[in-house]
């Protein structure tokens, strides 16, 4: 979910925004999406009957400010997974770990999410982003075989549809789109280094045409903005302040719900 840059050597830029920038970004914009979505949506629909219009009226808006604001997040996680995938020594490694969290959020995940335990109709975006993940490692290793290039190319998309029909069939938050989106911005990786603003651009149409039927999250083009301005560097560290934020973020709002709803 977030990447894992602390082994890359890069050179030093001063001015732009660092890995350290674009997690607290992402981070932050989450936070603000699951309040809404599991702490104030259940509270709206657990007294609807007894709030008056005014306070219904609301609670809905800034439901829908927390779920707009929040929109931004999943790009964010998308690019620096591609970014730690580039960057890390052992990209294996990598994904273990980010699974062993995955595993680590799925009750906090399901409490959050209606306290039903264990709920398999819907999974974390932590089991989406490891999906795409693998993905990803598997499209490498495709590219490291030597067999001719058409071949290679067609071998290349295999890992895609597959991750795709995972995430589908595993209910995963974003579902089969998750993976695409990830595999889009891995393919289109080498445009980034090439020309930001073309990678910027081209970014943020992917997400506003994937999701232009749904105004609430056409604003996900939004954090390709500060994608213009990060400078290549990891900044600063709390590698495992961010993974442990995940679970415990969750279980925060699924206290909070309860508390409000005793």
């Amino acid at each position: 979910m977030i990447a894992d840059m602390d082994e890359a050597v890069k050179t030093p830029v001063k001015k732009g925004l660092t890995i350290f920038h674009l997690k607290i970004i992402a981070y932050t914009t989450m936070f603000i999406d699951h309040v809404g979505a599991f702490v104030i949506q259940p509270y709206t629909d657990a007294n609807l009957e007894t709030m008056g219009y005014r306070m219904m009226r609301l609670l809905d808006t800034a439901y829908e400010a927390c779920r707009i604001i929040g929109r931004i997040a999943f790009p964010l996680f998308c690019f620096m997974l591609v970014e730690g995938l580039f960057h890390t020594h052992n990209r294996w490694r990598y994904l273990i770990r980010l699974l062993i969290f995955a595993v680590l959020s799925d009750i906090p995940y399901d409490l959050a999410d209606g306290g039903i335990l264990p709920n398999w109709e819907k999974q974390s975006v932590m089991i989406t982003l490891s999906i795409g993940l693998l993905v990803l490692i598997l499209m490498e290793e495709i590219k490291k075989l030597t067999i001719s290039v058409n071949v290679r190319n067609l071998l290349i998309f295999l890992p895609v549809a597959g991750g795709a029909l995972l995430a589908y069939f595993a209910k995963c938050d974003y579902s089969f789109r998750g993976v695409l989106v990830i595999s889009a911005l891995y393919l289109l990786y080498p445009l980034f280094t090439l020309d930001r603003k073309a990678y910027v651009v081209g970014g943020g149409i992917l997400f506003f045409w994937e999701w232009m039927n749904k105004y609430s999250r056409v604003t996900a083009s939004i954090a390709y903005i500060p994608l213009y301005f990060y400078n290549g560097e990891k900044g600063k560290g709390a590698k495992w302040f961010f993974y442990c934020f995940y679970p415990v973020h969750l279980l925060l709002l699924y206290g909070i719900r309860c508390y409000l709803m005793r």
